[in-house]
C-alpha cells in the first residue's frame, strides 16, 4: 500500500475520532490514485498509521477517504486486506449473535460502525443481501459473498442500488434475481416478494419497538378495536398491534402490498381482520377526516422526508402537517405511535414537533414511550451520527 502524509487538521481529525476525510486533510494530491485503492496515512509526529481507502472521483463535498483501521506504524507491512476484511465481518456477525432472536434474521453489517463503510448485509433466515457503495469495498464484492455464505450456511445475493452508488462513479452490476424472503420477528412471521422489496428487503431498524409496542398494548386496560397503519410497507407495525389482540387493522401504503398483506395475514392466523388500501396517505388522510372516521390505535413510520440537510425544512413541514392529520382522526382515548427514520432531524426537533400538533389541534398528550434503532444498528451515544431512528408512543386524553 502506498502512503499518504497526513497535515496537522487531518490528524486532529482522527485522534477526534473522525472516520472520513478529504482532499484538504492529506498534503499529497489523491488524484494519482485508483478508485477504492487502499493506503496507509502517516503523520511524522505519530507512532501511529491509519488505513484507509479512497476515492479521487468522489466530488469533494463528499467524503474521498475512508478511515478503517489504526496500526502501528512499524508494522503496517503485516496487514493484509482480505484477512481484514473477513475478520471484520465475521467479528460484526458474532456481536449480533449476543442478542436473542436475532440469530435468524437481522442487519449483521452495518457500515462504517462496523468497520467497513458502504457495505450492508441483512441476514434473513438462511438468505443474506449484500449492499455495496463505497469503491473500496467492491472490488471485494465476489470475496465478500462468498465469506458471508459460509458464515451463514446459506446464499448471499448483491443488490446493487445506483441512487446510493453513484457519488462513487460505482456500476451498476447485472447480478442474480433476488429471492422471496422469509422473515421473523417479534413472534411474526413475514414473506415478501422479491419484486417489491424495499431497499435492502426489511425495516430490521425498528425491531425494538416494535416489541415494546406488543409490550405497551398488552399492559394497557383499553380494549383497542379499530387500529390504522399508515405507511405500512408489509405491515410490521400493524401486525404487531393484531398480535397483540387489537381487532381490526387497516393498512396503508401507495406501494402495491396487498399480496404480501393478505399473505402475512393468514401466515399469523390474522384472517379477516385487516385490509389493504393502496393509495397516498396524505390522501386517505384527508378521506378520512372528511367521513369523521376514527381510529383508537394509529401507527405511523413513514419514509425519510429528507434525504440532505437542506431539506430538515421541508422534512419538518411534512411532519407537521401529516402529525396533525393524524391527531385529528385519533379517538378521544387513542394510543398513536409516531416515528421517524429521517437522518437531518433530531430527537428533540421530531418530538417538538409532533407536541406542536398536538397543541394545535387540541389534544392533550402523555408520552410512555420514547425509542431509538434496534441493537443490530449500533451506536456508541446518544450523539453519535448513526442514531437516527426516533420512535415516541403516546396516549391521548379525553
Amino acid at each position: 500500500m502506498r502512503t499518504l502524509l497526513l497535515n496537522k487538521t487531518g490528524l486532529n481529525k482522527i485522534r477526534s475520532q473522525h472516520k472520513e476525510l478529504k482532499q484538504a486533510d492529506v498534503e499529497d494530491s489523491i488524484k494519482s490514485y485508483l478508485p477504492g485503492e487502499w493506503a496507509l496515512l502517516h503523520h511524522p509526529t505519530s507512532a501511529q498509521s491509519y488505513v484507509c481507502f479512497l476515492n479521487p472521483n468522489v466530488d469533494d463535498k463528499f467524503t474521498s477517504i475512508h478511515i478503517v483501521s489504526q496500526i502501528e506504524s512499524k508494522n503496517t507491512t503485516s496487514f493484509v486486506i482480505t484477512d481484514f476484511i473477513k475478520s471484520e465481518i465475521l467479528r460484526a456477525y458474532h456481536k449480533r449473535l449476543r442478542f436473542q432472536s436475532y440469530e435468524n434474521g437481522s442487519r449483521i453489517f452495518y457500515g462504517a460502525v462496523d468497520g467497513l463503510p458502504g457495505l450492508i448485509i441483512d441476514k434473513f433466515k438462511s438468505k443474506a443481501i449484500i449492499q455495496i457503495n463505497t469503491a473500496g469495498i467492491d472490488q471485494y464484492r465476489d470475496l465478500i459473498r462468498n465469506e458471508v455464505e459460509k458464515m451463514i450456511e446459506g446464499e448471499a445475493f448483491l443488490l446493487d442500488n445506483l441512487k446510493y452508488r453513484e457519488k462513487e462513479a460505482l456500476p451498476v452490476f447485472e447480478t442474480t434475481a433476488l429471492p422471496n424472503l422469509e422473515i421473523e420477528e417479534n413472534g411474526i412471521k413475514f414473506l415478501i416478494r422479491s419484486d417489491v422489496l424495499q431497499k435492502v428487503g426489511f425495516y430490521y431498524d425498528h425491531r425494538e419497538n416494535r416489541a415494546q409496542l406488543l409490550h405497551l398494548l398488552n399492559r394497557l386496560s383499553t380494549n383497542f378495536e379499530n387500529g390504522l397503519d399508515l405507511f405500512s410497507y408489509v405491515g410490521a407495525w400493524g401486525l404487531m398491534g393484531l398480535f397483540a389482540g387489537v381487532g381490526k387493522m387497516t393498512f396503508v401504503d401507495q406501494g402495491n402490498f396487498e399480496n404480501e398483506i393478505s399473505t402475512c395475514l393468514k401466515l399469523n392466523g390474522f384472517q379477516n381482520r385487516g385490509e389493504f388500501f393502496r393509495s397516498d396517505v396524505f390522501k386517505f388522510l384527508d378521506d378520512a377526516i372528511q367521513k369523521k372516521s376514527q381510529f383508537d390505535l394509529i401507527l405511523c413510520d413513514p419514509p425519510a422526508f429528507a434525504k440532505s440537510q437542506s431539506q430538515k425544512d421541508h422534512a419538518l413541514e411534512g411532519y407537521s402537517k401529516l402529525h396533525r392529520k393524524v391527531f385529528r382522526l385519533a379517538s378521544p382515548s387513542a394510543f398513536v405511535a409516531f416515528s421517524s427514520c429521517t437522518h437531518y432531524v433530531s430527537h428533540e426537533e421530531f418530538q417538538k414537533n409532533i407536541i406542536d400538533a398536538a397543541n394545535k389541534e387540541n389534544r392533550k398528550v402523555q408520552l410512555i414511550y420514547s425509542g431509538m434503532q434496534g441493537w443490530d444498528h449500533p451506536i456508541s451515544s446518544l450523539m453519535d451520527k448513526s442514531n437516527y431512528i426516533k420512535s415516541y408512543f403516546y396516549l391521548l386524553e379525553s
